[in-house]
């Protein structure tokens, strides 16, 4: 479901973020020469299984209509390492021939800050993000880290390595409460400017509730064979399944934090 690109030179240092990414111009099947923003799984706190879960979430993201650069697989190529700086080619595994990349927007694309404000025309999408977010359990949309890129009234959303958190006890997102963390200040960068706001909560309701079990299985079928751990991806796909069953619960929170 991801198109596949292969790097063929080092554009840039991104210059922050936990993975210290970096931007590569890759070339696709038909010569076409794109540029992405690239993450190995050696920087990641899961290694490749963080990868994976970038796979997944946006194959989910693509399902549901949310704005996301476009995401690729890159293959490393052998030799390629040598056009790399020296303090670059050093936070990289040898063993790091495969990446997730997304499409580079910035710096057209500036990150959206707390001084930005959500115009009428991006309220339902703002809320679609938010509930996203919430279903998948990512917390990694914040003030000072908004993991979101904007553009007049457009917006797009990236870096979900953290979603569907392995191994942590408390509510999900379809109980009491289980979307109570997004509503402590700064923990999302939406909520705040959609409390009260006229947001058409069936059409958030339909996009999860028509998730087809062959798309689900589709998204797990999507990540590369060096990143594959089947009970891993079973747990996540499991995850997906069960918010679409409990989608009615999971909108009545998402109801409740945003009144």
């Amino acid at each position: 479901m991801l198109r596949r690109l292969e790097a063929v030179q080092f554009v840039g240092d991104v210059g922050s973020g936990r993975t210290r990414p970096i931007i590569v111009a890759g070339e696709d099947d038909d010569e076409n020469v794109i540029e992405v923003v690239v993450k190995f799984s050696s920087s990641c706190e899961m290694g490749t299984s963080s990868l994976a879960v970038e796979v997944i979430a946006a194959c989910l993201a693509g399902t549901l209509g949310l704005p996301i650069p476009e995401p690729f697989i890159v293959v490393i190529p052998d030799d390629w390492r040598g056009c790399l700086p020296d303090d670059v080619r050093g936070r990289f595994s040898e063993f790091d021939n495969l990446a997730f990349g997304s499409k580079l927007l910035w710096p057209q694309w500036p990150a959206w800050a707390v001084t930005n404000h959500l115009t009428p025309s991006m309220v339902q999408t703002a809320a679609e993000v938010l509930a996203f977010d919430g279903f998948i359990e990512n917390m990694d949309r914040r003030d000072g880290n908004p993991n979101c890129l904007v553009s007049g009234e457009q917006i797009r959303i990236f870096d979900h390595e953290l979603a569907f958190p392995r191994g942590l006890l408390g509510p999900k997102p379809w109980a009491v409460g289980g979307l109570q963390p997004f509503t402590e200040p700064g923990h999302h960068i939406f909520r705040r400017e959609l409390l009260a706001k006229g947001i058409d909560f069936a059409a958030i309701r339909e996009k999860w509730a028509n998730l087809l079990d062959d798309d689900i299985d589709a998204y797990g079928a999507a990540v590369p064979g060096a990143w594959r751990d089947d009970g891993f991806l079973a747990d996540i796909l499991t995850k997906i399944r069960q918010v679409r069953d409990n989608i009615g619960g999971c909108m009545t929170e998402l109801d409740r934090i945003l009144r």
